[in-house]
């Protein structure tokens, strides 16, 4: 499992090089074009494809000059390391493009057709993986997510089409400098927010990997974070779906009350299932054969954390929505640097707690950063005029 958490983590720096911050900008621009510009629809996401498309290939060349040196971890014991890193490669480009078709969907109020998507996948990747895990191990592992990121990319492209034949339109294939500044100036500050974040969450795991014990440490906090990765489903669902509601340019009074209970709806949940988790603690490192002694603390401190991230995850959409795409990306710059910081410093004497902490302490400080801009910022300068006054 440590293994595989520095492998996943490689595929997730690699896909958003080829993202390019589109998994937002890709679901409040497609929501705007089809309300407001319908005609422009089908260039705005033939331009999103080219996009993705050139920086794909651009990643995919870096990746098979620079992983020998850069990514010696993901090469697989039954292949050479140049099908290894094709494997890798492809793995990114798969989810690159999932990615930006679940965003043209989110774009399209297609949430019934996302919830059938994510069924489905989910389905196929356990009827998949599962089987190839347990009779290959980690070169079954990987192989598994890339046929299943593929199934899935086809399953999500007849959805797409669906929806844009009942809109009546078709995707065009021709550059638009336009459109493309409209996409970068949104993907932008999300790019850079989600590269630094993926760095550091690459770099931090190979802190731990080449430490003494430290296979077996990156292994626990990547069975922590597929807890936290189930825990964060719902609120992951509804940053989805706040965002292309709050993304319109119209103030209403409903808008306000989407915020909040967004908010209020994305804590409690978070909070609940924190909770359940803690209470079904011994069951979960059983089922995952992890030992009780040196796993209690890094699981509990990661579920305190999915806390802090579901909080992180609705306020990061305010300020996206908002048309401050670079408070967030600074959010995730202190994430980063946070993590990178405490990891390097925790690493040698609490191997097992280091990241769980780096993690938990980092998103605390981000929460702050979004807050103190959404709501401090306001009420300091109100403070400021009063007392002028």
């Amino acid at each position: 499992m440590g293994h595989f958490s520095i492998i996943q983590s490689t595929v997730i720096l690699l896909l958003n090089f080829g993202i390019l911050g589109q998994n937002v900008s890709a679901a409040v621009l497609t929501s705007r074009f089809k309300k407001r510009y319908p005609h422009s629809l089908g260039l705005l996401i033939g331009n999103t494809y080219i996009l993705s498309s050139l920086s794909l290939v651009i990643v995919g060349a870096g990746a098979f000059i620079s992983a020998e040196y850069l990514f010696p971890e993901i090469f697989l014991n039954f292949s050479s390391k140049y099908i290894s890193i094709g494997i890798i490669v492809l793995w990114s480009f798969a989810m690159t493009i999932d990615m930006l078709q679940v965003s043209t969907l989110i774009g399209l109020e297609a949430y019934r057709d996302l919830i059938k998507t994510d069924i489905l996948k989910g389905l196929i990747s356990i009827g998949l993986i599962y089987p190839l895990s347990v009779r290959y191990g980690l070169s079954g592992i990987v192989p598994g997510y890339l046929i299943a990121s593929l199934i899935g990319v086809m399953m999500n492209q007849v959805f797409v089409r669906k929806h844009l034949n009942l809109l009546g339109v078709r995707v065009v294939f021709k550059f638009s400098l336009n459109i493309i500044r409209r996409i970068l100036n949104i993907g932008l500050p999300v790019f850079i927010a989600a590269l630094f974040v993926s760095l550091a969450t690459w770099l931090t795991n190979k802190m731990i990997f080449n430490e003494i014990g430290g296979p077996v440490a990156l292994g626990i906090v990547f069975v922590c974070r597929q807890i936290m990765t189930l825990i964060q489903f719902f609120p992951v669902q509804i940053s989805k779906v706040l965002l292309q509601i709050i993304a319109e340019d119209k103030n209403y009074p409903e808008k306000t009350i989407v915020k909040k209970n967004s908010l209020v709806a994305g804590v409690s949940i978070g909070i609940i299932l924190a909770v359940f988790g803690l209470i079904m603690e011994q069951k979960v490192l059983l089922i995952y054969n992890l030992n009780p002694e040196i796993a209690s603390l890094p699981y509990r401190i990661i579920l305190v954390t999915v806390v802090f991230s579901a909080i992180n995850m609705i306020l990061g959409q305010f300020v996206i929505a908002g048309k401050n795409p670079w408070v967030r990306a600074y959010a995730d710059i202190v994430i980063s640097f946070v993590m990178i910081a405490i990891t390097f410093l925790l690493k040698g004497s609490y191997i097992y707690e280091a990241l769980p902490l780096a993690m938990l302490i980092s998103f605390i400080l981000s929460d702050l950063l979004i807050a103190f801009h959404i709501r401090g910022k306001s009420l300091f300068i109100k403070a400021l005029t009063l007392n002028s006054d």
